[in-house]
């Protein structure tokens, strides 16, 4: 019984750590943070659907930051999350390592 009762409240103490990713848009000549930019995080699956598994939008706020909230996505025991292509206001700008359980960050200078 009290095996039953300390494995139980091992697994109940587990928490899963939320998966985040902040994109910060800023002006190239100034630094000046931009709000209400598109920011677009997606993968496309390339197998003949074109139908990404992941495509989120947001629109930057006054800081320039879009924050975007995969932890719905994770799964536990999965090494790594994702790799995701990044557009701005529709202009592919890159890529964003997505490390799972934690919050990665990228900076983006547009003109």
């Amino acid at each position: 019984m009290s095996l039953f009762i300390s494995s139980n409240l091992f697994w109940s103490c587990y928490k899963q750590e939320k998966t985040i990713a902040i994109i910060t848009v800023l002006d190239n000549n100034t630094n000046s943070p931009l709000e209400n930019v598109n920011v677009r995080l997606f993968y496309d699956n390339f197998n003949g659907t074109n139908v990404p598994i992941i495509d989120e939008e947001k629109t930057t706020s006054s800081n320039g930051s879009a924050t975007f909230d995969f932890s719905d996505n994770y799964q536990d025991g999965q090494a790594g999350f994702a790799v995701l292509d990044v557009e701005i206001n529709e202009v592919y700008m890159g890529v964003i390592n997505i490390v799972e359980m934690s919050t990665t960050e990228k900076v983006i200078f547009i003109p």
